[in-house]
């Protein structure tokens, strides 16, 4: 997917065209393993052109509609951190985003594979940053009590924190079980949450 397109012009119009075209592959990837993206254009009542604005690449298109499907959104997860602090809400969602990808590990792997494999011919970011929205929602509250550099490194670092990302290089560089994963990943990110106090 083509992040710098979408933060281009008319952001949310873009959100939801990415929305439908995630759909129209779910659709078509319960009726068919085989599908294209000019079949998915077609479910999603889009040009092939507009198609490829937003995936080039059918293996990284359906690999993330199936991952969508077990995704809660970021506005969704927000609503179940009212009454956090701004910690617990940074735990919360690496919780999450962690637990998720863990538990769709080979799911989220060959997403990650695929995306590797477009990024060398491709000079856009292809990832769709659902862990910095997440993030950058639940720190809204707390806009005034952290200065917003601070606030962008802070979304930054805990995103580099949680995902699948983290959890193949702890378990395939350092060797770690899940739950050694799990700790070592909550414990940088208390580090760096208590460094901020200080």
């Amino acid at each position: 997917m083509n992040n710098d397109f979408l933060k281009s012009g008319r952001a949310n119009q873009k959100a939801q065209t990415r929305s439908n075209i995630l759909a129209a592959a779910k659709r078509l990837l319960d009726k068919s393993e085989d599908v294209s993206l000019d079949d998915i254009a077609k479910e999603a009542g889009i040009s092939r052109a507009t198609m490829y604005r937003y995936y080039s690449n059918v293996d990284i298109l359906i690999t993330e509609a199936a991952l969508d499907i077990n995704h809660e959104s970021p506005e969704e997860i927000n609503e179940q951190l009212e009454g956090m602090n701004m910690h617990e809400r940074i735990f919360a969602i690496q919780k999450y985003y962690n637990n998720l990808a863990l538990e769709h590990e080979t799911a989220f792997r060959r997403y990650l594979s695929a995306v590797l494999s477009e990024s060398i011919s491709s000079k856009s970011k292809l990832r769709g940053a659902r862990r910095v929205k997440t993030l950058k929602l639940a720190l809204q509250p707390f806009n005034k009590k952290i200065k917003i550099e601070e606030k962008e490194k802070l979304i930054n670092t805990a995103t580099i924190l949680m995902g699948i990302d983290p959890i193949v290089a702890g378990k395939d560089v350092c060797r770690l079980n899940d739950d050694q994963v799990n700790e070592t990943l909550e414990w940088a990110l208390e580090m760096i949450l208590n460094g901020m106090e200080k």
